[in-house]
């Protein structure tokens, strides 16, 4: 089975080799590592891409056109000292559910476990939720949440409670990314007890540190802001999943409460789905519902 480390390693070549217009025909998976044959420019040669922790990531030619390994070498070795370290200990992440959507909370998980398990996660197939069904966002969670390693917090503002904190931090010439950065600080301080602090934390990227930092009770040199934190690191999938579940079930609650299925998203479907439960409930039920001040609120009423 092909390591995490090796599986970002392997991600962030193919993607270097895409940009050259070099093609993989062909992958095998080698004993520590995997080759790559390729095509370009008329050319084909193969390449092997390893991992190990003494070493860290290393590409080795492994034949074909000399002139095509040499431009692939010279562009492709340098994307070998992309990965992040991990810290050996404690990791945890942070990613939030609701942020995009009319309806329902907003939600922030935070996880955190050991390499180990870590690496457990992958191999159950734990990934950026978005792109997950429902069904298996909710079967991740069941197995998720039951693993002892693993500990976990949520914030879930409802949305009454977050558009009374959107109003406040208006008044303070903030906006919603602070309501946010205040979930996440508040999901982090739930995960860790008083003086305890992970080794590392990795945070799926939504604003500056400087909008963050006032929220977290952990050291802020020991965070990292990362784009699609949640395609390269365990704990942030994780954290995404037990997000978009807990928001899922939410939403489903809320549906009830009001007589008509809710559903995510922001778009024309989400408004003419407002303009129902308005005609059944009256304007008010936007601010139990929905975050009042999306552009969807000016379509509906």
């Amino acid at each position: 089975m092909i390591s995490f480390e090796l599986s970002r390693h392997l991600e962030a070549t193919v993607k270097k080799l895409s940009s050259m217009e070099v093609s993989v025909v062909k992958q095998k998976e080698l004993p520590y590592g995997v080759q790559l044959s390729l095509t370009g420019y008329g050319s084909s040669c193969r390449i092997n891409l390893y991992h190990s922790k003494k070493k860290g990531n290393s590409v080795v030619q492994a034949g074909g056109d000399k002139s095509l390994l040499e431009l692939i070498l010279g562009q492709v070795k340098s994307v070998a000292e992309y990965s992040v370290s991990v810290p050996p200990g404690l990791r945890a992440g942070s990613d939030e559910a609701g942020k995009g959507d009319y309806f329902g909370p907003l939600v922030v998980a935070a996880v955190a476990c050991r390499q180990s398990t870590a690496n457990a996660l992958t191999a159950i197939g734990v990934g950026d939720s978005k792109k997950l069904s429902a069904a298996k966002v909710r079967e991740l969670y069941e197995k998720i949440t039951l693993m002892s390693d693993v500990s976990y917090s949520v914030c879930s503002i409802s949305p009454r409670e977050y558009n009374r904190l959107f109003d406040a931090f208006k008044r303070q010439g903030k906006n919603s990314l602070d309501t946010l950065a205040m979930a996440h600080g508040r999901a982090f301080g739930d995960l860790f007890t008083e003086g305890e602090e992970p080794d590392g934390v990795v945070v799926d990227k939504f604003c500056e540190m400087k909008r963050l930092s006032p929220w977290l009770t952990i050291p802020v040199s020991k965070v990292e802001l990362r784009v699609r934190a949640e395609d390269s690191e365990p704990v942030v999938a994780a954290a995404s999943i037990i997000a978009r579940s807990v928001y899922l079930d939410e939403l489903a609650r809320l549906s009830s409460l009001c007589g008509i299925a809710l559903i995510p998203g922001a778009g024309a479907p989400v408004d003419r789905l407002g303009k129902k439960l308005v005609q059944l409930n009256g304007d008010d039920i936007l601010l139990e519902t929905a975050k009042f001040h999306f552009a969807n609120t000016n379509r509906i009423i």
